[in-house]
């Protein structure tokens, strides 16, 4: 132990009269473990949090904007509340991992009972129904995109679906609410209490446990991983060549169109292949340290880096949504700017409708006037036609 040899103290199950032992096992930090929980939990992750609440906070005030409306609107407002919600509860998490042990001291029940049962469920399922709201927002600009005609919204009502999203994640994620337990010690000397958390071997051991990890991370990980990157791959493939049919049926066309259409086109593939590399590359690393994550790993001075590094990529993912939206979409930043300067801000702009057609992992499908959208089908980004083959660029 940290502190007390195993004689000092007499320790038992909080639910529970027989005696047990505390975790003795946990390893003492070295300082190349405390430099690392001092950088990445006391400064890199604190830094990620604050950009992370500032940038959904804002997502969320431009998403409810009277001009954001639609299907994708709905999914994208789902999604930027879970994220903002995980960012939240990781907080605590990294103060606890900078000033605390893995297994804790802690001289209060509640402290112990709340990191030891709710600190990795509340904010594992929130990160849970932030990757199910892109998948579903995912598979709806994809159907817009790349079947037309087919009826939408194509997973049902958004709303209802965007409450039952929470409701099954939630329920998937409570067995891991049995992963650790909570255990009493009594120092001999003047009898004060201490809680700690340690490892409920019985249930991490058993055969249920090992299976459901496993289907945990194909859900929430693997899964979403493979189908918003391949969706995302389709979805440009197809509007590039939307734009060159386009181009093509286009009777009369001038220089200064196609350059525009050409930048639209690169901000579009920038956009999308982001959004996709980040979540790949960020969400990835928690899949291998979710399934290795053990007290024997924690004792490794290279698996705690790789652990703060997955950590911090996982909310970094979570994070910068909101300034790749503003990177490369002048609606949206021009939706920012008039809801920030409004009513202040007399903006001749706001008079002009703007129909935003931004997804999270699909931004902006843009359409153009062309004089013959008769002859080709016109796809809109929320679900439905636009009518006069009008969306708002970049």
């Amino acid at each position: 132990m940290s502190k007390y040899s195993m004689d000092d103290q007499i320790c038992s199950l909080v639910w529970s009269s027989n005696e047990t032992l505390p975790p003795l096992n946990q390893p003492l930090d070295d300082l190349r473990t405390e430099n690392l929980r001092k950088f990445s939990y006391g400064i890199v992750l604190p830094i990620i949090c604050a950009l992370g609440v500032i940038g959904n906070v804002l997502n969320l005030i431009v998403l409810t904007r009277r001009n954001m409306r639609g299907t994708a609107y709905i999914y994208m407002r789902g999604y930027s509340a879970s994220a903002l919600l995980a960012i939240i509860f990781a907080i605590p998490f990294g103060r606890r991992l900078l000033t605390q042990e893995d297994y804790g001291r802690w001289k209060h029940f509640s402290e112990a009972f709340y990191t030891a049962h709710f600190e990795l469920f509340l904010g594992n399922a929130c990160l849970g129904v932030g990757v199910l709201m892109l998948l579903v927002l995912t598979i709806e600009r994809y159907v817009s995109v790349c079947h037309p005609t087919h009826m939408r919204p194509a997973l049902g009502p958004p709303r209802l679906t965007v409450i039952l999203i929470p409701i099954v994640t939630f329920i998937i994620y409570l067995p891991s609410l049995f992963r650790y337990e909570v255990v009493r010690c009594v120092l001999s000397t003047d009898g004060s209490i201490t809680y700690y958390k340690r490892n409920n071997l019985e249930f991490l051991n058993s055969m249920f446990y090992s299976v459901y990890k496993v289907i945990l991370e194909i859900v929430f990980k693997l899964m979403p991983t493979v189908l918003i990157a391949y969706f995302n791959v389709r979805i440009m493939i197809v509007y590039r060549q939307t734009c060159n049919k386009r181009r093509r049926m286009t009777l009369s066309h001038t220089k200064d169109d196609d350059s525009r259409k050409f930048a639209e086109e690169r901000r579009l593939m920038f956009l999308l292949g982001s959004t996709s590399l980040l979540f790949l590359v960020c969400v990835s690393p928690m899949v291998i340290l979710h399934v290795t994550l053990s007290q024997e790993n924690l004792s490794s001075f290279p698996y705690q880096v790789f652990r703060a590094l997955a950590n911090v990529m996982e909310l970094t993912n979570y994070s910068i949504t909101f300034y790749i939206y503003c990177l490369f979409s002048e609606d949206f930043r021009n939706t920012l700017l008039r809801t920030m300067k409004w009513p202040w801000f007399n903006d001749k702009t706001s008079i002009k409708r703007t129909d935003f057609r931004l997804t999270v992992t699909q931004p902006i499908i843009t359409q153009h006037k062309i004089p013959i959208t008769q002859q080709f089908p016109q796809h809109s980004t929320s679900g439905f036609v636009t009518g006069n083959g009008r969306s708002s660029s970049i």
